[in-house]
């Protein structure tokens, strides 16, 4: 059973409302343009492999897509991990094209593109070997002991070739259409049953409630001063910052269309982009919006969670930031 489905990443939809703030010619664009089409390759090999293992017996395997929980001495984030009553199983995806070359001597993974272009990247097996050692002390500090925690490299794409040093590798990497037969080697090898029904219900709670989604800073990891971004309320029809507050709806002065909730994704634009907060003073500025009186009824009507009174109240956009991942 899905616990935690397979969801677009939040570092998309934010890059997405960066391209769209920035102007099309801007400096940064192509490098934007590369990282989300890598970002989408990752997010679309995990969707692939999360699909296959929803196959499992739904009572038996509790699956979680992309988990962050905080951990000692940092964050740390699983692809896949899989929950049963013998053990546990954490899965880093690898979807990538070309040849996969996993190089011993010194801990990486080099990729061969199908154009010849070679390209190296952190060892997947090192890395998951780092979340299990994580995710143990995560347990420990659960008083969650004594539960097994076995990892996986698994290759989302089925036309990549696979080579390494070790012959052994193939215990710790594999295809994705192999995943059933590891899954039945673990089942194999663990056959004592350590959580009961109740205790995989707590787990799993605990680790929902303590999941932590990473919000990168992502104007300064890219260098971005603030005042580069376009400012006003996006028409998707025109898709021009032209929308204009008339008549208690949004009509664009290009094409005329006109909508009731745009305001609603300039700030989901704004929360990605600036912060997860906002006043009323920055609501209008970065809407372009001239009255206060309108922007105090269209923040009241979203229902935010806010502090302060009138001049000094603070609307937090943590429901917005939800909204636009789902």
């Amino acid at each position: 059973m899905i616990m935690k489905e397979c969801e677009i990443p939040l570092k998309v939809h934010m890059i997405e409302a960066l391209m769209r703030r920035l102007p099309p010619d801007h400096a940064r664009q192509p490098i934007l343009n590369l990282d989300i089409k890598k970002i989408k390759a990752g997010y679309s090999g995990e969707y692939r492999v999360l699909s296959t293992l929803n196959a499992l017996p739904e009572k038996e395997y509790l699956l979680f897509h992309d988990l962050r929980l905080i951990g000692s001495p940092f964050p740390f984030q699983m692809d896949i991990l899989i929950l049963t009553s013998y053990f546990l199983l954490i899965i880093e995806v690898k979807n990538m094209a070309g040849e996969i070359y996993f190089d011993n001597t010194f801990n990486q993974l080099i990729r061969t593109n199908t154009d010849g272009k070679t390209e190296a990247f952190d060892d997947p097996i090192l890395q998951v070997n780092r979340q299990r050692q994580q995710l143990l002390e995560w347990l420990k500090s659960k008083k969650i002991i004594n539960i097994p925690v076995e990892t996986l490299v698994v290759s989302a794409n089925s036309s990549t070739i696979i080579r390494a040093e070790n012959r052994d590798i193939n215990r710790k990497v594999i295809r994705k259409d192999s995943i059933f037969i590891k899954i039945g080697e673990f089942k194999e090898k663990y056959k004592k049953k350590i959580l009961s029904t109740r205790d995989m219900k707590r787990i799993s709670t605990l680790l929902l409630d303590e999941h932590t989604p990473y919000i990168p800073k992502l104007l300064e990891s890219y260098g971005i001063p603030i005042n580069s971004l376009q400012t006003g309320v996006y028409c998707h029809k025109c898709y021009a910052f032209s929308m204009e507050r008339r008549l208690r709806k949004w009509i664009c002065r290009i094409c005329l269309h006109s909508s009731h909730d745009a305001h609603i994704s300039a700030l989901q634009d704004y929360v990605c982009l600036v912060k997860p907060t906002i006043t009323n003073s920055e609501f209008r500025q970065f809407l372009q919006l001239k009255s206060p009186s309108s922007a105090k009824k269209l923040l009241t009507s979203l229902k935010l969670n806010h502090s302060g009174h009138t001049k000094g109240r603070v609307y937090s956009l943590r429901s917005i930031i939800e909204d636009r991942t789902k």
